[in-house]
């Protein structure tokens, strides 16, 4: 009966230091968010948007600056967004005039 007991007891030792988990303490967190997946972008035309498209296909959330968008251009550059967005069920949020977030599906955003 003890040697039941001590391969038991050895098992269940082994099992709980097998769940230990440890967080790097580089990776800087807030609401569940990892802030090292944030991009920052301020494209100059249509083309320049597939950079920031890439981003959210990998995962990765893209606040943009329109502000350095023509006004000519503007209307034509949500449109190309919007349907990008749409085949990756990602999101969009406006934070400002001409400041945006883009999230991918699994992120969403928490505001304070």
């Amino acid at each position: 009966m003890s040697l039941i007991k001590s391969i038991i007891n050895k098992f269940v030792k082994q099992k709980s230091e097998q769940q230990t988990v440890s967080v790097n303490q580089n990776i800087k967190k807030y609401d569940g968010i990892n802030m090292s997946s944030l991009v920052v972008y301020a494209p100059k035309n249509i083309q320049d948007l597939n950079k920031a498209i890439d981003c959210v296909a990998c995962g990765q959330s893209v606040i943009i600056n329109f502000g350095t968008i023509k006004r000519t251009e503007y209307q034509s550059v949500v449109d190309y967004l919007s349907g990008a967005l749409y085949s990756l069920r990602a999101k969009i949020t406006r934070l400002q005039n001409e400041l945006y977030v883009i999230m991918p599906k699994s992120v969403r955003l928490a505001t304070l």
